[in-house]
């Protein structure tokens, strides 16, 4: 007869998964869950039957969580330590009482344990603790050989944890396949709940185990749950009801994100690109209105109501604006519905004075729960009028002002900057005067066209004119012809064109796509591009989609023979989010993103101030003042808004006027005049400490972005 074995785990995936935690994959670099784990053991310990070793790792790992000489005393800390390590070693020697009588140093041998363990425990039993420095090798030392001879003989069950033959997209995208296939093959036998539900926890831990080795798998899961099928399943028809799937995907979800909070984010942004982008009828589409009971479910659901803090509230509600439809104008309504409850609820306010262009009352500080809505309800883009294109060029005027004088003006369109020469002269010396007219303006002519026939080439693409006013950029290395694209958007519709004419004429040689971030106005087209120019490679932060290259903060490569190009990462907007410098001799440009734009900054949709203070005013500011500036999107008119009715400096009202006078700034302004026209870069001013009553920089950032939300 098989002997039956009690053990305190419902499954070996679930001690796997612990015994992760204490002992996490080389490749992990998720948070520290050593105390989850502990906090499991002693869960098992009232259920009985805890193997010793397992016990004894949580003993010694809990009393190295201990070691905070600033919360506890140096005495707690050693006691502490001398326990573990002595309940460790009595444990295992005293296993092997029965039998022959022997001392511990034979039993000790038999087990392969040092005998310096045996010493330092009777020392630790029978006479002074041992010195920190001893009893923390010894911790250590005494975890290794628990691995050696425990852990590491534990081999995952079939399926619990798929194994990741490398840490790339291929790999991890395989592993969760295999890991969700329980979920998507149908049985024809009922399954009971608690079947059902041991199911779910079960592939859940696999998953979280995925995750944790990767750290690509997180932002790869959302994808692979819509590719598989298994938010919407296969034969589904328009008003089908969901319950089934939503109950039990939902314990899955829910156990992944409590492990990993940025997968809610990652599967919302995914959800919602899918169903704004989705071309068909979209409201006969089955598969649409399954993505919207889902994400009305997340919306709503109390069981998703601590997680919705890591929700992009505005995030959705902006996709959906940007493509209006019956299913986003449904889930727009949910979001503004979900909004007024939580705005609803009373909240004790001290009120503080802060003023914009005149002194007004207006609360500054809230409860938590307020303070976190309102954050994640600015999560969104203004919106501009559409603008005209406005070629520059060199006009030269001559006008009779009387009889002995003329007056002769010289207009030179030049880059951010209309210069103007104003000469009066006396007719007798007209000639020498149009000699030198005529000088000034084959000077003019010839930097214009020096300026053109540059190594590096920038064009500017328009996108969403008149919605979100986005900049796609085409650079090129003119000797070469090696261009990037920046943040082609999705649909694609006004980049692919331009890229396939330029192609087509010769005029190009499209090595790469460029994101400064993996939102879907700046990262979303990716999957178009690629698919009609072959052979790309995609270079960004980690969670752009089908990203190949990501480079390491300051790393620098080229475009083409002259092109130097640094990646600067500033996460704040998005945690992957990065800026690229790029260098052609004197030519110095920056490409921004959602970080900078002109006399503005970006959301801090993943971030907080702190991260945008270092992302504008030192690794931005740092870089030389000639730097042109080409951020993502056409905010200027909004932006300038703000900036005057903050301070009324001479740079912010040149930059007002301009902005008047000019549909696109992109590519005009330098770091340098943002530093005087941009009050996010005037967070050391202390007109601005007067306005916004700080003086701490990180604190002048955080109450400017709130005076800006609430404009």
């Amino acid at each position: 007869m098989a002997k039956v074995i009690f053990t305190a785990w419902k499954t070996k995936a679930q001690l796997v998964e612990v015994r992760n935690e204490f002992y996490p994959p080389p490749s992990y670099a998720g948070p520290d869950l050593r105390s989850h784990g502990c906090a499991v053991v002693e869960a098992w310990k009232l259920r009985g039957n805890v193997p010793h070793h397992v016990e004894a790792t949580a003993l010694l790992t809990d009393a190295i969580l201990h070691d905070d000489a600033q919360r506890n005393s140096i005495f707690s800390i050693r006691a502490t330590y001398s326990a573990a390590f002595c309940r460790f070693v009595t444990g295992l020697v005293d296993t092997k009482i029965h039998g022959v009588r022997r001392t511990m140093f034979q039993r000790a041998t038999d087990l392969g344990l040092p005998a310096s363990f045996v010493e330092l425990r009777h020392e630790a039993t029978h006479r002074e603790p041992p010195s920190l420095v001893v009893l923390r090798k010894a911790a250590q030392r005494s975890l290794e050989w628990l691995w050696d001879n425990f852990w590491a003989d534990i081999c995952d069950e079939p399926g619990a944890t798929p194994a990741l033959t490398h840490d790339d997209g291929v790999s991890v995208r395989a592993a969760l396949c295999d890991a969700l296939q329980p979920l998507a093959g149908g049985s024809a036998e009922p399954v009971s709940k608690k079947r059902k539900y041991d199911r779910s926890i079960s592939v859940a831990m696999q998953l979280v185990s995925i995750c944790n080795s990767s750290g690509a798998g997180i932002r790869l899961l959302p994808g692979v749950l819509l590719e598989q099928g298994l938010l919407v399943p296969a034969g589904r028809t328009l008003g089908d009801s969901l319950n089934e799937t939503l109950k039990e995907l939902s314990t899955v979800l829910l156990k992944v994100a409590e492990s990993h909070p940025s997968f809610l984010r990652h599967l919302t942004e995914d959800m919602v690109n899918d169903l704004a982008f989705n071309t068909n009828d979209a409201s006969n589409n089955p598969h649409s209105e399954a993505l919207y009971l889902w994400l009305a479910h997340i919306l709503t659901s109390p069981a998703w109501e601590f997680h919705r803090q890591s929700c992009p509230h505005s995030y959705v509600l902006q996709a959906c604006n940007e493509s209006p439809h019956h299913w986003t104008t449904l889930l727009s309504d949910q979001v503004k519905k979900q909004a007024g409850k939580t705005s609803a609820v009373p909240i004790a306010r001290s009120g503080t004075k802060t003023r914009v262009s005149k002194p007004q009352t207006r609360p500054q500080s809230q409860g938590p729960t307020s303070q976190l809505s309102e954050k994640l309800l600015a999560h969104g883009w203004g919106l501009l009028e559409q603008w005209d294109s406005r070629p520059l060029g060199v006009v030269a005027t001559v006008k009779l002002t009387g009889k002995r004088f003329l007056r002769m003006t010289l207009v030179i369109g030049d880059i951010g900057n209309q210069q103007r020469t104003a000469v009066f002269i006396a007719p007798r010396i007209v000639f020498g005067v149009m000699n030198f007219l005529r000088t000034q303006v084959f000077a003019t002519s010839s930097r214009l066209l020096r300026s053109q026939a540059r190594a590096m080439h920038i064009q500017s693409i328009p996108m969403w004119t008149g919605k979100g006013n986005n900049y796609a950029y085409l650079v090129t290395d003119e000797p070469t012809k090696q261009s990037v694209i920046i943040d082609p958007a999705n649909p694609p519709s006004e980049v692919a064109p331009v890229l396939k004419s330029q192609i087509d004429a010769g005029k190009i040689d499209l090595t790469a796509i460029v994101n400064t971030h993996h939102h879907w106005d700046h990262a979303g087209g990716n999957g178009d591009i690629l698919k009609e120019f072959k052979g790309l490679q995609v270079i960004g932060g980690k969670d752009c989609a089908s990203v190949t290259r990501t480079p390491a903060d300051g790393e620098t490569f080229k475009i083409g023979d002259r092109i130097s190009v640094k990646a600067l990462y500033t996460p704040c907007h998005t945690q992957d989010s990065i800026c690229f410098y790029m260098q052609d001799g004197d030519q110095r440009v920056v490409f921004t993103g959602d970080t900078l734009f002109i006399g503005g900054c970006g959301r801090f949709f993943e971030g907080n101030a702190q991260e945008m203070h270092k992302a504008l005013n030192e690794t931005l500011a740092a870089l030389p003042d000639d730097t042109k500036v080409y951020p993502g999107h056409e905010y200027t008119k909004a932006n300038v808004k703000f900036c005057i009715a903050v301070s009324q400096t001479e740079p912010i009202k040149k930059l007002q006027a301009f902005a008047e006078q000019n549909q696109e700034t992109q590519g005009k302004f330098t770091i340098g005049d943002e530093k005087l026209h941009n009050v996010f870069m005037r967070v050391n001013d202390p007109e601005i400490h007067k306005i916004t009553g700080k003086t701490d920089p990180v604190e002048v950032m955080a109450a400017l972005r709130e005076m800006k939300n609430s404009m």
